[in-house]
């Protein structure tokens, strides 16, 4: 009898324990997550943006002759390969149509088309990388034969496209489009100490200008990447899409063992976590948005650092990883085309007057803050010398003064308004000889 009561007591038990379990697993249930829904200019740019991206696309994959001479211009070792002149003109007269094509949207509205959806596909963004080096392969042309003011003009027209498709776009389309413009700024960076036309200085000061004025602001980007986080959540919450719609994506991804990989695939890895994983990944970027309230060079953007494994884990899958490096990419391109502004206004201002300007605030009623270094603050480091000429230079991601010295690594050495290119081979840095001597421009 004794037995039976007491297994009686354990089956209520077990029973009770069940009974709890399931009421708290209902319990569980995903927090309110709120998206907004993203809404479009009418006659958006960027729609007819994709479709000159997708007629890219379908000619490359019919043109064997054209994948081949590509790969050839702009593969990473392109540098070491002479492409014969009749192969750069037929590839450059199948995609100057393209290039003319998108042209005429450069005053049109452009919002970047998206949804917060983790499993959306952005395969334009390829075309729009394309079109950057065909730009950039004919600035060079265009400087090599002199014609200053056509690469120029190419380049405003490039830096205008690039603004347009990262506008209100990911963090994926804000780094595309600084790509995009390092890449075009390539040549001319390249050749700068070559120009003397005051016309020519002019329009880059004016370039300088209208980018500092319109350029797209990275919070946008950061804030769109918040949503895709939420909107993730909630679209597993809401089971529109599942842990295994997303394997590919996740393959890369190191689970601890065979048994975490099948809690988060299951969802049941999720589930049990959605209070406290939405509440760190929230608080997370509540600390990145207030840092970005704040002037460039007082900005530091955290790095993520989670403790809930589901953010460890999802974090992977989309680029909240690189909120933080993004920031120092904002950095590094506005101080690069400050710069380069800097540089024409200094080059103008001796043509003008036959010496070159005492400080960087002589040129401040003109530049106003363009005179500013993103990375601290102040005034970029400019000096002059009666033989030498003068140096302009950031002191870039170490915040350190080099000098004006050019570094193989960008995390040292200085920036300056010129590549290392722009340099004799012998001054170049090179893997033996990791930084130039200090650059002095004239």
């Amino acid at each position: 009898m004794r037995r039976q009561r007491r297994r009686l007591w354990v089956l209520v038990a077990l029973v009770g324990l069940l009974l709890g379990g399931v009421l708290w697993w209902l319990a569980q249930k995903p927090p309110s997550i709120v998206v907004p829904p993203r809404q479009y200019p009418p006659n958006n740019a960027y729609d007819a943006y994709k479709q000159i991206a997708q007629r890219m696309h379908d000619q490359w994959k019919q043109d064997d002759r054209l994948r081949r001479i590509e790969s050839q211009l702009f593969s990473k070792h392109s540098i070491h390969l002479t492409v014969p002149e009749a192969d750069k003109q037929y590839y450059l007269q199948r995609q100057r149509p393209f290039l003319e094509a998108y042209r005429q949207y450069l005053d049109q509205p452009c919002k970047a088309v998206f949804e917060y959806d983790i499993l959306w596909l952005m395969p334009e963004l390829v075309g729009f990388r394309t079109i950057a080096r065909i730009e950039a392969l004919l600035i060079g042309d265009a400087l090599a034969a002199g014609r200053e003011a056509e690469a120029i003009q190419r380049f405003h027209d490039l830096m205008r496209f690039s603004e347009q498709i990262r506008t209100d776009g990911t963090l994926t389309h804000y780094l595309v489009g600084s790509r995009m413009i390092e890449t075009g700024l390539q040549p001319i960076r390249q050749r700068l100490t070559q120009f003397q036309s005051p016309k020519v200085f002019s329009a880059l000061v004016e370039l300088a200008q209208k980018y500092d004025q319109s350029r797209a602001p990275l919070k946008d980007a950061i804030q769109n990447e918040y949503y895709c986080g939420l909107g993730t959540y909630r679209d597993i919450a809401l089971r529109r899409i599942e842990m295994h719609d997303i394997e590919s994506l996740m393959s890369e991804i190191n689970f601890s063992n065979n048994f975490e990989r099948w809690l988060y695939e299951s969802g049941f890895g999720l589930r049990l976590t959605w209070g406290r994983s939405l509440a760190e990944l929230q608080e997370y970027y509540k600390r990145v948005f207030t840092e970005l309230e704040k002037p460039l060079w007082e900005r530091k953007v955290p790095a993520p650092n989670f403790k809930q494994r589901t953010n460890e884990i999802l974090g992977q899958v989309w680029w909240m990883l690189h909120v933080d490096l993004s920031a120092n990419a904002e950095l590094r391109e506005v101080a690069t085309i400050r710069l380069l502004g800097c540089y024409a206004a200094v080059k103008r201002y001796q043509q003008q007057r036959g010496t070159y300007p005492l400080s960087l605030e002589a040129l401040r009623p003109e530049l106003g803050e363009m005179i500013i270094d993103p990375f601290t603050g102040k005034p970029f480091v400019y000096r002059t010398h009666p033989k030498r000429g003068f140096q302009l230079y950031s002191v870039g991601e170490n915040l350190t003064d080099d000098g004006g010295r050019l570094s193989a690594n960008r995390q040292q050495g200085d920036l300056l308004p010129i590549t290392e290119g722009a340099l004799p081979e012998g001054q170049r840095p090179s893997p033996t000889r990791l930084s130039s001597p200090p650059v002095w421009l004239r």
